[in-house]
């Protein structure tokens, strides 16, 4: 009996040593540095999956995990040694999940929204919903799209916050401002292009990206025809509105021609709003993380024909 139990703690140590070597070989092959060197100059015609390199780092800290309970259970080794190969798995667990690739978010460029109202209905394909205001989609006509039309009142779009995505409370609410929303996912490095046509220089108008549930927490161009600042980049929390960079001059884009409203914020929260192509206004901010959670447009007084809105990845 003591000679079978001397040959099971001697494979049981065969087999730890087997599993250290090959587990530190694959570890050299995942980081890019070679195990050995070949002196074959054939190129293969395949190259190695890469999720095969995982699976099999997998399988190995399993197998040592196992080696090293079964050393435990029989006494093969003293429990300091032991201790320092729990250690020395756990060290592979953390290097191993290191190495596995965060999930990748869409690549920069692609196009993750888009509407042009061109079916003449806003409530499917993609779905809008209105949470105050009365808004309805004219497919026809030099002026065409998603309209909403609100006599000019002294509202201060600050004021107005997100426009939260409910049913307003009181029909003063229903009068002041028009919103509409649609829940997508989005991703924080976007470009959001808005190509409207407005007829009111009274009436302001925000375009948002927000997150959450609520619509209090967003990225939004702030629009204010006649007004200087015409342009402004603001970020909506619940404490309220920050702005965060604005245009030097007004704008007025009411002149029966249709113009594109860009805003694009990138992977470092560097945030740049253009008119017809030409820079208005930057900022930066950092503080939403995450992806975002749809889009949301206010129309605080204005006469407003959004004729296709588009969102691509930065």
């Amino acid at each position: 009996m003591g000679v079978i139990k001397t040959s099971r703690i001697r494979n049981i140590r065969t087999s730890l040593r087997a599993a250290l070597l090959a587990g530190s070989a694959l570890i050299a092959i995942n980081v890019g540095i070679p195990a050995a060197i070949s002196d074959s100059t054939t190129t293969p015609q395949y190259s190695q999956w890469s999720g095969a390199k995982d699976q099999q780092m997998k399988a190995l800290i399993a197998d040592l995990k196992a080696k090293i309970a079964a050393a435990e259970q029989s006494q093969a080794a003293s429990p300091d040694f032991l201790a320092d190969l729990k250690a020395l798995s756990a060290k592979f667990d953390a290097l191993q999940t290191s190495m596995t690739p965060a999930p990748a978010g869409p690549a920069a460029g692609t196009q993750v929204f888009s509407d042009n109202f061109s079916d003449g209905d806003y409530s499917s394909n993609p779905a809008w919903k209105v949470s105050a205001g009365t808004w309805s989609v004219d497919p026809s006509g030099s002026n065409h799209g998603l309209t909403s039309k609100i006599r000019p009142q002294k509202v201060n779009l600050n004021n107005v916050l997100g426009a939260l995505l409910n049913p307003q409370g009181t029909s003063q609410d229903q009068s002041e401002f028009a919103s509409i929303y649609t829940p997508v996912k989005l991703p924080n490095a976007f470009t959001l292009k808005v190509t409207l046509t407005s007829k009111d220089k009274q009436g302001g108008l925000n375009l948002g990206v927000y997150q959450g549930t609520s619509g209090n927490i967003l990225y939004r161009l702030v629009y204010q025809p006649g007004a200087t600042p015409g342009i402004a980049i603001q970020k909506v929390t619940s404490a309220g509105a920050t702005t965060l960079g604005s245009s030097t001059g007004g704008y007025n884009l009411e002149d029966g021609q249709p113009h594109d409203l860009v805003l694009t914020r990138d992977a470092q929260g560097n945030m740049t709003v253009t008119v017809d192509g030409k820079q208005a206004a930057t900022a930066k901010d950092t503080s939403l993380t995450g992806d975002m959670s749809g889009l949301l447009f206010v129309n605080s007084g204005g006469v407003y024909y959004i004729r296709s809105v588009t969102v691509t990845a930065t």
